[in-house]
């Protein structure tokens, strides 16, 4: 708070002229001794003056603090006028920081509705993935079982066709004294007389394909 030290104004008293005041006072009084009314007149005047000299000295002094205390006020006023236009000033700047706050909320809450439908639509693609994933499981255990079944009646059917090769190479070639033969592209018996393929009728493409005739 704003305190005016040393500005307050001083009532100051001309001494001299008091004092001749009160010799010039004092001869009326001796020269009116002897009158008794005038005495009594110059005695009331006395203490008007007084009383009115001690009115104006009360007076001043109670105008010098009232104009001390407003000159106070007027200061604190002014104060109180800077703190509120500051106060006003971050009042402007909280209101736009909370403008842009909401309009960052709305856009975050915008943001968090695209991802919740988004999520959504990725629960049913990952519902149907699943799904065809299922089905594409069981379509898978179901062309290895068909797979088993054909590789067994693959090596069955070469089995039989091993066989068939070897009788008919028996058949064949035995009977002209050739122990020896190969199949050329599975479905024509060629004889050897020797594992060489020098010694076949047609030279096969490689050595390990002349079996002998076991059966």
């Amino acid at each position: 708070m704003y305190e005016p030290y040393g500005e307050s104004k001083k009532f100051k008293i001309d001494t001299e002229k008091l004092k001749q005041w009160k010799e010039k006072l004092k001869e009326r009084v001796k020269n009116l001794r002897h009158n008794k009314w005038a005495m009594i007149i110059i005695a009331v005047a006395i203490l008007v003056i007084l009383g009115g000299f001690t009115g104006y000295m009360t007076y001043t002094g109670k105008v010098t603090e009232i104009q001390s205390q407003i000159l106070i006020l007027e200061k604190q006023i002014e104060a109180c006028q800077n703190n509120v236009s500051s106060c006003f000033s971050n009042l402007e700047d909280t209101k736009k920081e909370l403008s842009s706050c909401e309009t960052n909320k709305e856009n975050c809450e915008d943001k968090l509705e695209n991802t919740k439908s988004e999520l959504e639509q990725c629960n049913v693609d990952k519902g149907l993935l699943r799904t065809n994933l299922i089905e594409l499981e069981n379509s898978i255990e179901e062309w290895e079982s068909k797979y088993d079944e054909l590789e067994i009646d693959y090596k069955s059917l070469e089995g039989e066709h091993e066989d068939m090769s070897c009788y008919y190479a028996s058949d064949v070639c035995g009977r002209i004294g050739m122990n020896y033969y190969f199949v050329k592209d599975n479905v024509e018996v060629i004889c050897c007389l020797k594992d060489d393929p020098e010694f076949c009728i047609q030279e096969p493409g490689s050595d390990d394909v002349i079996k002998k005739i076991t059966c």
